[in-house]
């Protein structure tokens, strides 16, 4: 009986969870939850693979062509077979991924035999609507010919980009806005810009699939704002909420990076037939040709010559790649419109005004210079309309964002502004002055001999990619290797310091103000909780009230404002904080977290339609009860008892009154730590060396008869009304030959200390002792994350389980949950704390946020330092 009890008890011992574990066991539970994508994902790609072997033997060789067709001679059997069968192993890859991120989302939101419906209804409508739209466009460009000539095929996307979009109709709001944002930009940029005929048909399937959606889903519903809260809103929209301003800087954002990528899909496209494939090619790095030009405009029966002319021809790698840089900077300029920057607004209306510049030159005035002014032939010839179409989404863009200027209010600095206006200028005059004094040092090699005149000619296309300015053509060309890097290379060192200057000012300007940060710390005396103090530490920003005597520490990652608990200075003013600081974030276009806030703001937050989750406990301890007698306390005892044993006794200071040898063994004692560990030393809310030098921080450390501190302990500070009523546990560290038990030791003196202070001075006895709370530890996903029914949304249970999965992954090297565990030995009332945040659909930017702001510095090697120790034993 004894071995079979025996055996009974090692088979339900639980195997320890490692992260690798924990990562098996989501995949296995999201192919559980999302098992008709993962299934017809797989099918599909078995079906190309063994489609392509078949067609292998019969001598198809990779990428598939036959599969185009054209309108003018329209194959249906090619038409099916490319929505399922692929060109070639990178775009059924690509397609793979697609089909099971849409049908996942499709599945979970709309059962599997509706997202199979409304997938196929939106495909066979897409196609029916979009071959009809290529016609209407033929028709508009006086050549439909010309739109019946264009070879195209369908793709995998057309079967699920209705579905997709349907269900983004049973979400809610932010999730909907963000699935038909980013589906619609994708579709769009690679419609207006290139004009494949199959392109439409994925622009039908998709509004098909969205109609829908609405009629099955019913109308989005509105949440009905109290009366009460009336006066909290401002034009409609709470100011801490996911407001308008953001809204509008996103949408701003998204046309301004689909005008940026443009002439990278023209260049690429096989097509040119998109309504705004003119305007990308002539933003990219190839001539136009006058003399085609001149031939379509004096052909008078020939029709549809500003469609056609959209032709291309790369002249050198270093042209390609000098209109590749400019398209970049455009998109770093979108990145700043998305980020609320106003020179990002400012550069993007320029842009926008020279490219229907650029359209009017083209269309109009060029034509002019070959029809003797005649605007007739223009007409007939397509160029009005074709001018009118190309230069129309330029132009309504543009005064849009004129007139929405206003939300775009943050300045990069008139310093940091003028720097890299100057740095670009320098850059400027230094290549233009290069390729200059080449020439004429060395004019023979180029071909035919280069002169100051031809050379000053040539000079603006070294660094313009705008074909429309080269009307001759090249006045010559180079003949060596040196003379070919410095004719295509000048002007590509000019566009990477633009890019370079360009990210510079996009960035958070993270400058610390040393007088707000004074101020800040003069404000955590006055109130504020348990960790407050942290508000004080380096690298916070500061938000202050408008009175002046709150703030809000907090930090910037990823375009997150994580904060450092909640609000602290003028206890009543917490809750306005908590609003105001929320709608600063929105202004700013940050997202607002509130991190490691206590139970009374996060239910103020939630009843504001907030969401929380509880990331830990706080270990609290009140010392005027303070007593170590009982059967719990024993290692508690034989701790203090085994110090006294051996001389070791506590010293009570702080860090700068502290002897010059006990400092510089407390920093040995912390750089051996540190070196200990696979990551660097974490920060945050997990205090260093730097932070004990604060004079309002006290230190509590072991020493042994020879002077040899053993370990160390911190203190902060805790005040309300300006009294001092608590102290919390920051820093602990101790040598790695230093007796078991030394930081019980100290926690347990530091109690007793406060409890001995206390009965001396009743009046100012110190309220509570805080053993502070182990980062991501302790959390408890049947406790306080649930709604007033019981139940937990979706996206707390993801948040919960990615920071429980971060958590573990960080285990190893930092020990959050033996720390944890260590705290309960001193019988502490666990209080929880909470991460509270206003939008769901940031929820992995918020743990990278997280993980970001504890360890800012890692790098690849300390990250895979880090992963060995996941396979190590712990000591």
């Amino acid at each position: 009986m004894s071995s079979e009890s025996t055996e009974e008890k090692k088979k339900e011992k639980p195997r320890p969870v490692t992260p690798w574990t924990m990562l098996w066991n989501d995949c296995k539970q999201w192919n559980k939850n999302h098992s008709f994508a993962t299934v017809t994902t797989a099918g599909f790609a078995v079906l190309n693979i063994v489609l392509w072997i078949i067609l292998a033997c019969f001598g198809h060789t990779l990428p598939l062509k036959a599969l185009n067709t054209t309108l003018s001679e329209f194959s249906i059997g090619k038409l099916l077979v490319s929505l399922i069968l692929t060109r070639g192993v990178v775009q059924m890859l690509g397609c793979a991924l697609l089909i099971v991120f849409v049908l996942a989302i499709a599945e979970s939101r709309m059962g599997v035999g509706r997202t199979v419906v409304v997938g196929l209804v939106s495909a066979l409508g897409g196609i029916i609507v979009g071959v009809g739209l290529c016609y209407g466009i033929g028709l508009a460009y006086q050549d439909v010919s010309f739109m019946a000539r264009q070879q195209f095929s369908l793709s995998p996307v057309v079967l699920v980009i209705g579905a997709l979009m349907a269900a983004s109709a049973f979400s809610d709001t932010l999730m909907r806005r963000r699935i038909r944002l980013i589906g619609y930009i994708a579709i769009l940029v690679v419609l207006l810009y290139g004009g494949n005929p199959g392109d439409y048909c994925v622009l039908a399937a998709a509004l098909i699939g969205q109609i829908i959606g609405r009629v099955q889903a019913g109308a989005p519903k509105r949440r009905v704002i109290p009366s009460s809260q009336s006066s909290e809103i401002t034009n409609g929209v709470r100011p801490w909420q996911f407001g308008s301003v953001a809204e509008t800087r996103r949408l701003f954002g998204a046309i301004a990076a689909i005008m940026a990528l443009g002439p990278l899909t023209a260049i690429t496209s096989p097509n040119h037939a998109g309504p705004l494939s003119t305007l990308g090619l002539l933003m990219s790095p190839d001539y136009v040709d006058n003399i085609s030009l001149a031939d379509c405009l004096a052909n008078n029966t020939k029709q549809g010559c500003f469609l056609q002319f959209d032709l291309l021809r790369v002249s050198m790698p270093g042209g390609v790649l000098r209109s590749l840089l400019p398209t970049a900077v455009l998109l770093v300029l979108a990145w700043g419109v998305y980020r609320g920057r106003r020179f990002a607004a400012i550069g993007t209306v320029a842009v926008n005004i020279l490219q229907i510049f650029i359209t009017v030159v083209y269309y109009l005035i060029i034509p002019m210079t070959f029809t003797d002014g005649s605007f007739s032939v223009l007409a007939r010839h397509g160029a009005m309309f074709a001018c009118i179409t190309t230069a129309l989404p330029s132009l309504l863009f543009t005064i849009a964002l004129i007139m929405s200027m206003n939300r775009f209010n943050i300045a990069i600095g008139w310093r940091r502004l003028a720097n890299g206006v100057i740095v670009m200028v320098v850059a400027f005059l230094a290549c233009a002055g290069l390729f200059l004094i080449y020439g004429l040092s060395n004019p023979a090699a180029f071909k035919p001999s280069v002169t100051a005149e031809t050379l000053l000619g040539e000079l603006p296309g070294r660094f313009l990619p705008i074909g429309f300015l080269h009307f001759s053509g090249l006045s010559f060309e180079p003949k060596t290797l040196v003379a070919s890097v410095v004719f295509q290379g000048v002007g590509l060192v000019f566009w990477l310091v633009v890019l370079i200057v360009m990210l510079r000012w996009m960035q958070d300007a993270t400058k610390e103000n040393e007088a707000i940060r004074e101020r800040a710390g003069r404000l955590v005396e006055l109130g504020g909780e348990s960790m407050s103090f942290m508000a004080t530490w380096e690298g916070n920003e500061y938000w202050l009230s408008s009175s002046k005597r709150s703030a809000v520490a907090y930090r910037r990652v990823n375009g997150i404002a994580l904060t450092c608990t909640g609000p602290f200075g003028d206890p009543s003013e917490w809750e306005s904080d908590l609003r105001e600081f929320s709608a600063y974030c929105s202004k700013q276009s940050l997202v607002p977290v509130f991190y490691s806030v206590h139970r009374e703001q996060r239910d103020y937050l939630l009843k504001s339609g907030w969401h929380s989750i509880e990331v830990g406990g706080e270990m609290v301890v009140d010392p005027r009860s303070w007593k170590t007698t009982g059967k719990k306390w024993q290692d508690i005892r034989t701790a203090i008892n085994k110090a006294k044993r051996e001389g070791i006794t506590d010293v009570y200071s702080t860090f700068a009154d502290a002897p010059f040898d006990v400092r510089e063994q407390i920093e040995d004692i912390s750089a051996e730590w540190t070196s200990d560990k696979a990551l660097p030393e974490m920060k945050f809310t997990l205090g260093g060396v730097e932070e004990l030098r604060d004079p309002r921080v006290k230190l509590l450390y072991a020493i042994d008869s020879e002077g040899r501190v053993l370990g160390v302990t911190s203190w902060m500070p805790t005040w309300r009304d300006g009294r001092l009523v608590g102290w919390t546990l920051d820093f602990m560290r101790h040598r790695t030959d230093s007796p078991n038990g030394i930081m019980e030791f100290l926690i347990a003196r530091m109690a007793q200390r406060l409890h001995d202070e206390g009965e001396a001075d009743p009046q100012n006895a110190v309220e509570f002792m805080s053993l502070s709370a182990a980062p991501l530890a302790g959390m408890n996903p049947e406790r306080d994350n649930t709604d007033e029914n019981g139940n937990t949304s979706e996206s707390m249970v993801i948040l919960q389980h990615g920071l429980q999965l971060v958590a573990n992954l960080m285990e190893p090297a930092y020990g959050f949950r033996s720390l944890f565990n260590f705290k309960r030995k001193f019988q502490p009332a666990e209080e929880p704390v909470y991460v509270c945040y206003r939008d769901s659909a940031k929820l992995a930017q918020l743990g990278l946020a997280v993980v970001r702001a504890y360890v800012p510095s890692v790098t690849v090697k300390q990250a895979v330092g880090m992963m060995k120790t996941l396979g190590g034993s712990r000591k």
